[in-house]
């Protein structure tokens, strides 16, 4: 009988043929590698699990050189080091994969022969270390051909360096106006870029994950979600396998918007490269990578305007730093002609914007970027107009606000200005300081204190509420109730510990009559709401609530019709449906100790009925648009007015200033 044909023994004969070697064990595979490797073997030769346990550091070689051709790049002497995984130059990507895409401007991921302004990636150092790293950074051989660069809004427009053509925005007549003003005033000044304090870390961690099918990255980054789609692109593979680790910020300007995305892209390239997990860093921290700072602005102006400081006409121009490659800066570019009329009703005003082309890098990383440069440019032409006739800058501001019921009632491009907002937040500001007072006192300490002088002032500004690109204006939540009647609340926002989850609580709270304490709220939730909300340049506030309040009233409704069949069985057939109220944890149309439901009960019956508790709420700010080539608008959901006074001091011997006391008056958002 043949072995094969042997079904009836219970047991298996040995068999006479040679013995099988025994399966190698764990331990004995790990004692292997680790002789290998004691024995000087490739480190690459790893096996997968060890490559899972590996993080490696990338260190981003930049150039040194704002324009430069690249000659030659040799990485023989860096890679032989011991330590160093691979070296990476732009030959290395595959085609049409080394580029930042169209947020970027089409820049490329890494420098290919040129070179457009310093800082900018052009290699990839990719060891078990930092030090290994820097080591064989130095061992590059790259040769530059140094051209000369154009590094400021002056040599841009000397040479015409531009982006793209100039846009206007204008009302009146500009041109009669100012040839038929009283007086005449003109000037150019510059608006220097101002840098970002940033705390955190710059680092960028990209791990692969599910056998390297997708990643997890995490980044200090105020638009996670913009990571995501650049990581996901970088390694061709659906956004849904890109996970996001939350990083906690100290506050808004603790992190960078674009610049995290550059950064993510060069990490996950590093990790396709090597398959595992990579740290990625720059060469300093001063790095122009992870530098964020507001763009540089130069203002030419010609105003005309009465001698009691009343401006007839102005005719503005903005010429703004775009960088070599503009990425947003075409919208710092509109944000800051679009608040340049700050809240002077100027009948006849042109505002000609016009983005320049330098070898620099740009970034908008900090609140109100676009905003702060056109409203500082309004400020300083008041400020210019009042010493050439000899008046305070109180008084000029007072002469050419908006006012109620005379024209202009709207701002240059058409959106309505509230008038009345303006002069209360002025007067509100100046009752509450007690600003004459306080100018007569500061002129008497100056002229008896020859080593510290103080001054004084008071400026009040608009700023629209939302982002000249619509489709930022939108935010998602999701709110549910779970079975005991407490509430969790997830928002797609990053969460800079400004005070806002308590915000959320407290609207939830009032929405479903609950008690703050049952309500949690979870930000950087960007796996169940991919929507990321921007904090900068957008009104997260005001989308994120309105979003919160779709949601509970449609869990509301849910939970009327529950109610009313609980009151019902309790005999309550005459109450209506629409008289339905939640209130201190408590549901009836008369929330009294007598005959309401408890919030509790009701979901209770919720569950019982299979009544959807979940509920996603959405809300997008309708109707806003912007046209650059007509000049013309309705870019924000609103506008918010403030006013503020200021005192400072400066030490006459040291320069040092101190900020003794200020006084603000805020309405609106």
């Amino acid at each position: 009988m043949s072995e094969t044909e042997d079904h009836l023994s219970p047991f298996r004969l040995p068999s006479t043929g040679p013995v099988k070697q025994a399966r190698e064990t764990f331990g004995e595979r790990l004692r292997r590698r680790r002789e290998q490797l004691a024995q000087g073997d490739e480190i690459k030769a790893l096996s997968s699990w060890q490559a899972r346990a590996r993080v490696l550091t990338a260190l981003v070689v930049e150039s040194p050189h704002p324009r430069a051709s690249i000659v030659r790049c040799q990485a023989g002497d860096a890679r032989r080091l011991v330590g160093i995984e691979a070296v990476l130059f732009a030959d290395d990507i595959p085609p049409f994969r080394n580029s930042l895409g169209h947020e970027f401007s089409g820049e490329p991921l890494l420098a290919e022969d040129e070179v457009h302004y310093r800082g900018q990636p052009v290699a990839l150092v990719i060891g078990r270390d930092e030090a290994v790293c820097r080591e064989a950074a130095a061992k590059l051989e790259i040769e530059y051909h140094v051209s000369p660069g154009i590094l400021s809004i002056d040599h841009a427009l000397a040479m015409m360096s531009f982006h793209e053509a100039p846009r206007v925005c204008e009302r009146g007549k500009v041109t009669p106006a100012l040839e038929s003003g009283e007086r005449r005033s003109s000037g150019s000044f510059l608006i220097p870029p101002q840098q970002a304090p940033l705390t955190g870390s710059t680092e960028v961690r990209v791990t692969p994950v599910r056998g390297g099918r997708g990643y997890s990255v995490k980044a200090r980054a105020l638009s996670p979600a913009l990571i995501r789609t650049a990581v996901a692109r970088t390694a061709d593979i659906p956004e849904s396998e890109v996970q996001l680790e939350p990083v906690g910020l100290a506050g808004v300007t603790d992190a960078l918007e674009l610049e995290p995305v550059r950064l993510a892209m060069l990490a996950t390239r590093a990790a396709m490269a090597c398959g595992t997990a990579v740290v990625l860093k720059v060469s300093s921290p001063d790095s122009p990578l992870v530098r964020g700072q507001r763009h540089p602005v130069k203002v030419d102006f010609e105003a005309a305007h009465e001698s009691g400081g009343k401006i007839s006409a102005l005719d503005l121009k903005l010429h703004v730093d775009g960088g070599f490659y503009a990425t947003d800066s075409t919208t710092v570019m509109d944000r800051a002609a679009l608040h340049a009329d700050s809240v002077y009703g100027i009948t006849n005003f042109r505002i000609t914007s016009q983005l320049c082309r330098t070898h620099r890098i740009t970034s908008s990383s900090l609140p109100a970027e676009g905003s702060a440069q056109g409203a500082w440019a309004m400020e300083e032409i008041i400020r210019r107009v009042a010493a050439a006739i000899g008046k305070a800058p109180r008084e000029v501001r007072e002469k050419n606000f908006y006012v109620e019921g005379a024209e202009p009632k709207t701002a240059p491009y058409g959106q309505p200005v509230q008038a009345a907002s303006i002069g209360r937040v002025w007067n509100q500001v100046l009752r509450r300081s007690d600003y004459d007072t306080r100018v007569a006192a500061i002129e008497k300490w100056n002229r008896r204190n020859p080593c510290h002088k103080r001054g004084i002032a008071v400026v009040t500004t608009k700023f629209g509420l939302g982002d000249p690109r619509p489709e930022r204006d939108a935010a998602a939540v999701l709110v549910q109730i779970l079975a005991d009647g407490s509430v969790l609340v997830r928002v797609g926002l990053v969460d800079v510990n400004d005070g806002f989850r308590g915000q959320i609580r407290e609207e939830v709270a009032t929405r479903l009559g609950l008690e703050e304490e049952a309500i949690r709220v979870i930000l950087n939730d960007f796996d169940v709401l991919p929507r990321s909300t921007p904090v900068i340049g957008a009104d997260a506030c005001g989308l994120v609530l309105r979003a919160i309040a779709d949601a509970c009233k449609r869990l509301q409704s849910r939970l009327r019709e529950v109610a009313l069949q609980l009151f019902a069985a309790r005999g309550q057939t005459e109450i209506e449906i629409e008289a339905i109220r939640f209130v201190d944890g408590l549901v009836g149309p008369d929330i009294s100790p007598n005959n309401p439901l408890h919030f509790r009960e009701v979901i209770e019956g919720a569950w019982r009925k299979r009544v959807n508790l979940v509920e996603t709420g959405y809300h997008r700010t309708p109707n806003l648009w912007w046209d650059h080539e007509l000049g013309a608008g309705w870019p924000f959901s609103a506008f918010t007015y403030a006013a503020a006074v200021a005192e400072v001091q400066i030490d006459a011997f040291t320069g040092e200033v101190q900020i003794l006391r200020v006084d603000f008056a805020h309405e609106g958002s």
